[in-house]
């Protein structure tokens, strides 16, 4: 039976500063972390910074196994305006930049933020496209890989169809980040595994109550996580399983992390 090292994002304390975080996640045991990219909790801009995280990286002995590129706040990959895609493609490339730096592997990013409803569909799929196929060769250039995130289901790229035009499309260097949650949340897991396969590469793994994106722990929502566990097997997936959590103030950071290592090895590694 395959047994995958499950790590944490760090974007989920994104109020608090990185050190703090990664130092939380060794006393909880975990080995392996998603560096996010919020900028009061990572200023990749800064290159003290970037030293600093990657000396508490070395002397925690962390594997920074990916980052989180940045996104939101007018950051889109789809933007109808070429110099807003231009200035989105400049920032994740920062982020690989750092993530180079430390000696991580994965730059993940969402494809678009935009709710289907609001937008041009196809317009906004064609500019996807062209923006992820640049990163691609950014990241290539840097001996990274570009692994593009599957969105939560009212977004563009969110669906099934959608997301499958775009794979037609990438840069066969890239690969896929599954989210347990958002792909569960449109209740399209099985489509979403099978349209990835061999490209899956990297899982963000929290849980949910059926309506919302909560970040909850696995087995603290609602996902059948055996189902989770045996497709994954299915496609025979050799990645890490990062848990991407919504911290709370009522329990110490390594509580947290301690908490949702456990519950995602018994039940995803059946220990």
């Amino acid at each position: 039976m395959t047994t995958w090292n499950i790590g944490v994002a760090t974007g989920c304390c994104l109020e608090h500063r990185i050190l703090d975080v990664l130092s939380a996640v060794r006393a909880a045991g975990l080995t392996g972390v998603e560096l996010g990219t919020p900028p009061n909790h990572f200023d990749i801009f800064d290159r003290a910074s970037v030293r600093d995280v990657g000396e508490r990286l070395r002397t925690l002995e962390l594997t920074p196994v990916s980052i989180h590129a940045p996104f939101g706040g007018g950051l889109e990959l789809s933007a109808a305006d070429a110099r807003e895609r231009q200035a989105a493609i400049g920032r994740i490339a920062v982020a690989a930049a750092a993530l180079k730096d430390v000696n991580g592997a994965l730059v993940v990013v969402h494809p678009t933020d935009i709710p289907r409803h609001e937008a041009d569909v196809e317009r906004r799929l064609d500019y996807c496209i062209d923006s992820l196929n640049t990163l691609a060769a950014i990241c290539r250039g840097m001996a990274l890989r570009l692994a593009v995130e599957t969105p939560l289901p009212h977004l563009i790229g969110g669906s099934p169809d959608e997301f499958e035009w775009i794979l037609r499309r990438l840069d066969p260097s890239a690969v896929i980040c599954l989210d347990t949650s958002h792909t569960t949340l449109g209740q399209h897991w099985d489509r979403f595994v099978a349209l990835g396969d061999s490209r899956i590469a990297h899982v963000h793994a929290s849980d949910h109550q059926g309506q919302f994106d909560d970040h909850l722990a696995p087995g603290d929502g609602v996902i059948d996580w055996a189902h989770i566990a045996s497709t994954l097997r299915h496609v025979d997936y050799r990645g890490w399983i990062m848990l991407e959590l919504k911290c709370c103030a009522a329990k110490s950071h390594a509580e947290q992390f301690t908490h949702a290592w456990s519950q995602a090895t018994r039940l995803l590694n059946g220990s």
